[in-house]
């Protein structure tokens, strides 16, 4: 059984292209694979990590508009790049989000 056990926030990009807070909660978090390079002098590191929390309504819209949304988690910023709601079950969701190198 997973332990949801990290703070995320879940924020959705409003009509003004600002982002707002859409859904708190808590999440078992995993690196999936990162990478790190030099381009211009400058150091990049970009890093997959999966997000597993529980299921709500709230993110069915997610699973269809990913480009939408995406995870605040300690203070990073992470795109959502896909979810997954195994066999559409409706219990654990699976979000996974790319760090994008950016600070909330």
């Amino acid at each position: 059984m997973a332990t949801y056990n990290q703070p995320i926030m879940i924020q959705k990009i409003k009509d003004d292209e600002t982002w707002s807070d859409y859904h708190p909660c808590h999440a078992n978090i995993n690196k999936s694979n990162g990478k790190e390079y030099y381009n211009a002098s400058t150091n990049i590191t970009s890093g997959t990590f999966n997000f597993k929390i529980r299921y709500c309504k709230k993110i069915d819209d997610i699973q269809y508009n990913t480009a939408m949304y995406r995870i605040i988690y300690k203070n990073k910023i992470f795109d959502i790049k896909n979810v997954d709601n195994k066999e559409m079950k409706n219990h654990d969701i699976t979000i996974v989000g790319e760090f994008n190198n950016a600070v909330s």
